[in-house]
């Protein structure tokens, strides 16, 4: 593995884990769901009051977690916001079917965040605004803090781009694995896949991102 691929992964990692986030980075209130002004007997207001507030509780814990991974899987920082809200809605929407197998809700909403993203990758390509997907008007946004921190962005920068070489299914068990940490296990009840193919797509997502980290100048 090359020192190109090792470096920007790790400085990734470390960046996303530790780097207190920007006005622009906040994972905004969760989404209002009517609910509360329904009529309804008070025994049922209590058991509807019981699940907004876990639901409130799920969003609290885990929405920095589904806004990293809109963006490593290939949301704008433009965009990220709206598709985190829309993560957040699909959530509540389907909230009564989450089962917690063992694993905390993370890998359901990041399979919920997986579509989000895979959508919003397609309708940009058949609606393209900017001709560099809007990296552009990402690095323009960006105030200028102290060199280190834009040294770090400019590698999540990178990151983003190289990521948005490959297929989204292998970018998918790159991302768990690299950043989020998770073992090729865990992985596969995230992503409901087999075991060899959690192997097989990290095998490749890493060659794959190593070349392209080559061909934007990572090695340099």
């Amino acid at each position: 593995m090359s020192a190109a691929y090792e470096s920007v992964s790790l400085v990734c990692a470390t960046a996303i884990d530790e780097a207190e986030p920007t006005a622009e980075e906040r994972a905004p209130e969760a989404p209002a769901s009517g609910i509360k002004s329904l009529v309804v007997p008070s025994s049922t207001r209590l058991i509807v009051a019981d699940r907004e507030r876990a639901f409130r509780a799920v969003y609290e814990a885990h929405a920095a977690f589904v806004w990293r991974n809109l963006r490593r899987l290939g949301v704008t920082d433009a965009d990220v916001e709206d598709k985190l809200q829309e993560v957040f809605v699909v959530a509540h929407r389907r909230f009564e079917e989450f089962v917690d197998r063992g694993h905390g809700p993370r890998a359901w909403l990041f399979q919920i965040a997986l579509r989000v993203a895979s959508d919003a990758r397609r309708h940009r390509r058949r609606h393209p605004v900017d001709p560099d997907g809007g990296a552009a008007q990402d690095r323009q946004s960006i105030e200028p803090p102290q060199t280190a921190a834009i040294d770090a962005r400019q590698q999540l920068d990178l990151l983003d781009r190289a990521l948005e070489a490959i297929d989204m299914g292998r970018r998918a068990v790159l991302v768990l694995h690299e950043i989020e940490q998770m073992t090729a296990p865990e992985i596969a009840r995230t992503l409901d896949v087999p075991l060899n193919t959690v192997y097989s797509r990290l095998r490749v997502a890493r060659l794959e991102l190593e070349q392209e980290l080559r061909r934007l100048g990572g090695d340099r």
